[in-house]
C-alpha cells in the first residue's frame, strides 16, 4: 500500500483542484473524530482523503470504468448514477494506491449510500464528507456537536435527512441507506433494553 504522502501527490494529479481541496476538508475532519474516538488515524485519513478519487470522471468514463473493474452493478444501483463513483473508487483505490484493506475499501464503497455492513472509519467517513466545512446548511452545522456525543446518532440524523431529501424529490432509494438506518435503530433497541434488565 502506498502511504499517505504519495497517494496525497498521486490524488492532485487525479482530482480537480476543487474537488481535492474538498477531499483534504474531509481527511482533516475525519482526522480529527478518529484522534477523539482513539481510531487508527491512517487508515481513516486514507479513506476520506481517496473516498472521491473517481468523482471528476465522466458518466461514459464511468461505465467504462464499471465494465474494466467487473462491477457488478444490479438494477436500483444502475438507475442512480450519481452513486457510481463510490463503486468505482473503492476499486481504483485498490489498484492504483495498492489499498488491500477491507475497511477502507468499504468506507470508500458506502460513502454515498451507506450501509450497515460499515465500521466506525466507514461511519466517520461518511459524516466527515456531509458535515465537512464547507458545508453551509444551519442542519449540518447543528450536527457537529452530535459527533463528538455518539457516532451513530450523528449517523442516524444524516441518513434521516438523505431520506427525506430523496422522498421530498421523489428519487430512488438504495436499500443499503435503510439497511444502514434500521440496524443502528435495531442496535440501539437492544442496546437500550439491556440496560433496562
Amino acid at each position: 500500500m502506498m502511504n499517505l504522502e504519495q497517494i496525497d501527490n498521486k490524488l492532485k494529479e487525479m482530482m480537480t483542484k476543487t474537488r481535492y481541496q474538498h477531499a483534504c476538508r474531509v481527511s482533516l475532519l475525519a482526522q480529527k473524530i478518529a484522534e477523539y474516538y482513539n481510531l487508527p488515524i491512517q487508515k481513516t485519513m486514507i479513506s476520506a482523503l481517496t473516498h472521491d478519487c473517481a468523482k471528476d470522471y465522466s458518466l461514459e468514463e464511468l461505465k467504462n470504468l464499471v465494465d474494466k473493474y467487473n462491477i457488478k452493478l444490479n438494477k436500483v444501483e444502475k438507475s442512480i448514477p450519481k452513486i457510481w463513483h463510490a463503486y468505482v473508487g473503492a476499486e481504483m483505490v485498490k489498484d492504483i494506491f495498492m489499498v488491500d484493506d477491507w475497511e477502507i475499501l468499504d468506507a470508500i464503497r458506502y460513502h454515498s449510500t451507506a450501509s450497515s455492513k460499515l465500521g466506525l472509519i466507514g461511519k466517520i467517513v461518511y459524516i466527515a464528507d456531509k458535515i465537512e466545512p464547507n458545508r453551509k446548511l444551519a442542519k449540518i452545522r447543528k450536527l457537529h456537536e452530535k459527533v463528538w456525543e455518539d457516532i451513530d446518532l450523528a449517523m442516524l440524523e444524516l441518513l434521516n435527512m438523505e431520506l427525506q431529501y430523496l422522498i421530498c424529490n421523489k428519487l430512488i432509494i438504495h436499500p443499503d441507506t435503510l439497511k444502514a438506518r434500521n440496524k443502528i435503530l435495531m442496535d440501539r433497541r437492544v442496546f437500550e433494553i439491556g440496560k433496562i434488565r
